[in-house]
């Protein structure tokens, strides 16, 4: 299946991949961003036909599922889409179907990395992974799952079972039903106040027009422009205060790269010494060769603020 194929067909449903944007816990996406995925128009000039993540996971996938038949002397398969009986808006795309093992009935097997494109703290899975396939044993209606996953710092496969979580599907369900109905409404999930909710605004709306808006009345707009008047204030109160007590241990700790207080210890230590390439005197000194490789950047939105004087 290609790229677009592959976002055309995610539009038709809320998969498992997508169960912890819904439920507010996936660090990199927005409920808004995935609104947006599934409604807005998909073309292939809007697909990224190089993206090495995409296809770095079909290759890796095969060796890896192939790796955790062999550690575990389970058969697995692969298995088309399925549809939950009840919610036909919520889609089950597993990676394989444990068809038979140890256990008494067939499982679903989810293949991850580790230390590449995502890395998380301590042994225990996210669960922005637990979600997902929590969400496939609701659409499959199974007991149990496994993940493997190959860790690039330990360079092997580890493996993981975990349990149906059924107060966790129910959640799971009752908030895809939610914003399922926000998708087919059109209607957009509220903002949240999150990197990824703002990273994803400055890119949808990355373009500004030259279009003033009269935002006097809104009283939620009165309301956050106070929050943010109090919120900078505070930052630069921060600041000062930090920057006052960095210039105390600084004065009291001199040429010594290292302090132990009484609970607390203190690093000031010289970096690595490296080299970098002066662009100002390339410039100056070859002065076609740099206009050679000069290319266009479109400017980006830069957000400001600024308040009467009081």
């Amino acid at each position: 299946m290609d790229e677009l194929q592959w976002h055309l067909d995610r539009q038709k449903g809320i998969g498992g991949s997508d169960a912890s944007t819904v439920l507010g816990i996936n660090p990199w996406k927005s409920r808004l961003q995935l609104y947006h995925e599934k409604i807005d128009k998909i073309t292939a000039d809007k697909i990224d036909n190089n993206n090495i993540r995409f296809k770095l996971g079909h290759v890796l996938e095969p060796m890896i599922a192939e790796e955790y038949s062999r550690k575990t002397k389970r058969i697995i398969e692969s298995r088309p889409s399925k549809i939950h009986s009840d919610y036909p808006f919520m889609v089950g795309n597993i990676d394989r179907d444990i068809v038979k093992s140890e256990r008494p009935t067939p499982g679903i097997l989810e293949i991850k990395t580790r230390g590449a494109f995502v890395d998380w703290h301590g042994e225990e899975i996210p669960l922005y992974y637990i979600s997902q396939v929590q969400h496939y044993m609701a659409v499959y209606g199974y007991k149990w799952g496994s993940f493997a996953i190959l860790d690039f710092n330990k360079f092997e496969v580890t493996i993981t079972d975990v349990e149906r979580d059924d107060a966790l599907i129910e959640k799971i369900i009752e908030e895809e039903k939610k914003f399922w109905k926000l998708v087919t409404d059109k209607t957009p999930p509220e903002v949240e106040p999150t990197k990824a909710c703002e990273e994803f605004l400055r890119e949808y709306f990355n373009q500004a027009e030259p279009i003033t808006i009269d935002i006097s009345d809104n009283l939620m707009a009165t309301h956050y422009i106070t929050e943010l008047k109090t919120a900078k204030k505070s930052i630069k109160y921060y600041e000062k205060s930090k920057l006052e007590c960095e210039i105390f241990f600084m004065d009291l700790m001199k040429e010594a790269e290292k302090a132990i207080g009484d609970g607390y210890t203190i690093s000031w230590k010289n970096d690595k010494d490296s080299t970098k390439f002066n662009t100002e005197k390339f410039k100056l000194e070859n002065p076609e060769i740099y206009k050679k490789y000069l290319e266009p950047k479109k400017g980006s939105r830069r957000f400001l603020t600024k308040f009467q004087k009081e």
